[in-house]
C-alpha cells in the first residue's frame, strides 16, 4: 500500500539534474505555447528531477500555486515518484489516485495528484482545474490523436484551455523508432532538455552493460514484422524449441555462474515458463513473471529476487519500466526485436549501480544487438514521406508449380508443402557491443576558431556558428552553435553564449550568425576540452575553463 510507504533522505541535485531544469525553464520562457519533453535516460534520477520541477512549479511563484497532475503507466511507477516526491516537496499537497493502490484522494485540494492513468480518465471533472500534466513514460503516448492519455489530456484543456503538458521519458520516440515530435497530430512539439546515457556513463553515474559472447545467434531476418516489431507468433514459432531452450539455459548457467541477479527476456508467457523450468534443471532457483502474473505474486517473485532468495527471472512484457533492481548483474535476451523503445529499456535494467558492482553481463542469444547497434547511441528517426509509387510485398515461388505466393504460405494450391525454416543459428556468436568502446581524453586549448556553417546537403537550412578546438597544431573537434534555431537547440545556443560572453556591454545572445562572428573577440577561450573519442567522430563533452580546472 502507498500509505505505507517509507520516507527517504533529502536529495543533492546532481550537476546534470540542475542543467536539465534550468534548460526545461528556458524552454518554457522561450515558448509560450506547445508541450516539451525531457529526455532523461534510465539512471539519470528521473522521478527526483520530477519531484523538484513539482516542488518549484508550486512553490517558487509568489501569488499562484500551480496545480499539477502526474501520470504514471504503472503502480511500480506511482511508489517511485511518491517515494521522490515526499523528502522534497514536503510543503506540498499530495494525493493519489489509483485503483491498484488502493488510492482515491480528494483531489480538489491537492497541489499534486499522482494517479494511474485509466484510473481518472473516466472522470476527469473530478481533478479540477489543472495548470501542467506531468506524463511519466512518455514515450506510450501515441502520436496520433488517440488513445486514453490524448483523451485525458484534451478533457482537461477543456477546464483549462493554456494547460501545458510536460512528457518525461528515456526514449523520446515510440516502438518504430519515430520522434514523438513528428506528426501532424503530435501532442509534444519539442525536446526540451537531454540527459544521455553517455553523459551518465562517461560521469561514473552508471554502471556498464559488457557484452559476453554465446554460442547461439538467433537470426530472425526472415520473422514477418509490423509496425516496426516481430510479429510475436511468428517469432514464438523460431525461438521457442526445446532443443534450443535447453542450450540457451545451459549457456545462461555457465556465462552466469559468477553473477548474482538474472533477468531473461524472452518471447511469450509459454516460452518464459519452459526456459525456466529448463534453468531450474541446473539447479537454479528461477520464476516467470509476465503481464499476466497477480500483482501480489509478482511482487513477491521481484522482492525475493532482490534478496536473493531466487537467482533468476524469466518475464516477457514486464519488467523494463519501474523496476528498480540496482544490483542487477545478467541480462538474457532471448527473444529479437527491432523496437529501439524496447531494446532501450531492457538495457536499462543493467546499468543501475550498486555496491560491489562493476558491470552487467548481457548475454544476446538473438541477432538485436549486432543489428541495432549499442544502445548508448540508439536515437529516433523521422516520420517516412509517403511513397508515390506502391512497392510490391515480398513473395516467394513455389517449386512446383510457379505461383506467386506470399512469404508465409507453408501449403501452396497445389498440393506443395514448404519444409519449416529452419532455426537459423549462426555458427560463429556475435561479439557486437551493447555499449560504445570509448576513452575519454583531456587536451589543452591553444586556439579556438569560429565560422559560419552552411550545411551543403539542404542549403534552405539555417546557418550556424561552428567552433573549432586546436591543441598546439592538431583540430581536436568542433562544435555547432545553432543561434538562429528555435526549440532545443536555440535554447542551448542562447545558455552557451551567454556562458562564454565576457563583455557587459552587450548581455543579449545575438540573433544571427553573422552577428556573433563579429563578437567573438569577446569570448572566454577555454583552457582545455574534455573529449570523447572512438564513435563515429570525436564529441566534445565539457569546456574547463581556468577557475574549473584549478
Amino acid at each position: 500500500m502507498v500509505n505505507s510507504m517509507s520516507t527517504v533522505q533529502q536529495y543533492q541535485l546532481r550537476d546534470y539534474q540542475v542543467r536539465a531544469l534550468a534548460e526545461l525553464d528556458a524552454w518554457f520562457e522561450e515558448n509560450e505555447t506547445g508541450h516539451p519533453i525531457v529526455h532523461a535516460a534510465t539512471g539519470s534520477g528521473k522521478s527526483i528531477l520530477i519531484a523538484e520541477f513539482c516542488r518549484r512549479a508550486v512553490l517558487d511563484y509568489p501569488g499562484y500555486r500551480a496545480r499539477i497532475l502526474m501520470l504514471v503507466p504503472s503502480l511500480e511507477l506511482l511508489k517511485q515518484n511518491y517515494e521522490k516526491i515526499m523528502p522534497l516537496a514536503s510543503d506540498l499537497k499530495i494525493g493519489i489516485i489509483s485503483a491498484s493502490a488502493g488510492r482515491k484522494d480528494m483531489a480538489i485540494d491537492k497541489d499534486v495528484v499522482i494517479a494511474t492513468v485509466g484510473s481518472v480518465v473516466r472522470n476527469p471533472g473530478n481533478l479540477g482545474r489543472m495548470d501542467i500534466i506531468l506524463c511519466d513514460e512518455s514515450h506510450l503516448i501515441s502520436r496520433k490523436n488517440n488513445g486514453t492519455y490524448r483523451k485525458l489530456i484534451a478533457d482537461c484543456q477543456r477546464y483549462n484551455p493554456i494547460l501545458r503538458t510536460i512528457g518525461f521519458t528515456a526514449s523520446p520516440f515510440r516502438g518504430d523508432g519515430i520522434w514523438l515530435t513528428e506528426g501532424e497530430d503530435r501532442l509534444f512539439t519539442d525536446i526540451a532538455t537531454r540527459i544521455t546515457m553517455r553523459e551518465l556513463l562517461d560521469k561514473g553515474y552508471l554502471s556498464p552493460l559488457v557484452t559476453v559472447s554465446t554460442g547461439i545467434q538467433i537470426d530472425a531476418s526472415d520473422v514477418k514484422m509490423k509496425q516496426g516489431d516481430f510479429v510475436i507468433y511468428d517469432l514464438v514459432k523460431r525461438i521457442d524449441k526445446q532443443e534450443l531452450t535447453d542450450q540457451i539455459a545451459s549457456q545462461i548457467v555457465e556465462l552466469g555462474k559468477n553473477r548474482k541477479k538474472w533477468l531473461v527476456y524472452c518471447v511469450t508467457i509459454e516460452h518464459a515458463q519452459h526456459m525456466r523450468d529448463a534453468i531450474c534443471k541446473h539447479g537454479i532457483k528461477a520464476e516467470v513473471v509476465s503481464s499476466k502474473t497477480p500483482a501480489v505474486e509478482r511482487q513477491k517473485h521481484l522482492d525475493y529476487l532482490k534478496a536473493g532468495r531466487i537467482r533468476c527471472l524469466c518475464n516477457v512484457a514486464c519488467l523494463t519500466t519501474g523496476i528498480d533492481i540496482p544490483d542487477l548483474d545478467l541480462i538474457a535476451l532471448v527473444r529479437n526485436t527491432r523496437s529501439p523503445v524496447l531494446l532501450l529499456q531492457i538495457a536499462g535494467r543493467g546499468v543501475r549501480t550498486a555496491p560491489e558492482k562493476t558491470n552487467c553481463a548481457w548475454l544476446d542469444f538473438t541477432d538485436t544487438t549486432e543489428v541495432m547497434g549499442p544502445v548508448d547511441r540508439i536515437t529516433g528517426r523521422l516520420e517516412p514521406k509517403p511513397r508515390d509509387v506502391e512497392i510490391d510485398a515480398p513473395f516467394k515461388i513455389c517449386p512446383e508449380c510457379g505461383s506467386s505466393l506470399a512469404t508465409a504460405t507453408r501449403v501452396c494450391k497445389c498440393g506443395y508443402e514448404f519444409p519449416e525454416p529452419s532455426l537459423n543459428l549462426n555458427a560463429i556468436a556475435s561479439s557486437a557491443n551493447i555499449i560504445t568502446r570509448v576513452t575519454v581524453n583531456t587536451y589543452p586549448v591553444t586556439r579556438v576558431e569560429y565560422s559560419q556553417h552552411i550545411n551543403r546537403k539542404n542549403p534552405e537550412a539555417k546557418p550556424t556558428l561552428k567552433v573549432s578546438y586546436f591543441s598546439s597544431y592538431r583540430l581536436i573537434c568542433s562544435e555547432w552553435v545553432c543561434l538562429e534555431h528555435e526549440g532545443f537547440a536555440g535554447i542551448k545556443a542562447k545558455l552557451w553564449w551567454r556562458e562564454r560572453f565576457s563583455s557587459p556591454m552587450d548581455i543579449a545572445p545575438p540573433k544571427t550568425v553573422k552577428e556573433a562572428l563579429a563578437k567573438t573577440e569577446w569570448l572566454r577561450t577555454p583552457d582545455s576540452i574534455v573529449v570523447r573519442e572512438g564513435g563515429n567522430w570525436p564529441e566534445l563533452i565539457k569546456c574547463l575553463f581556468e577557475r574549473e580546472a584549478a
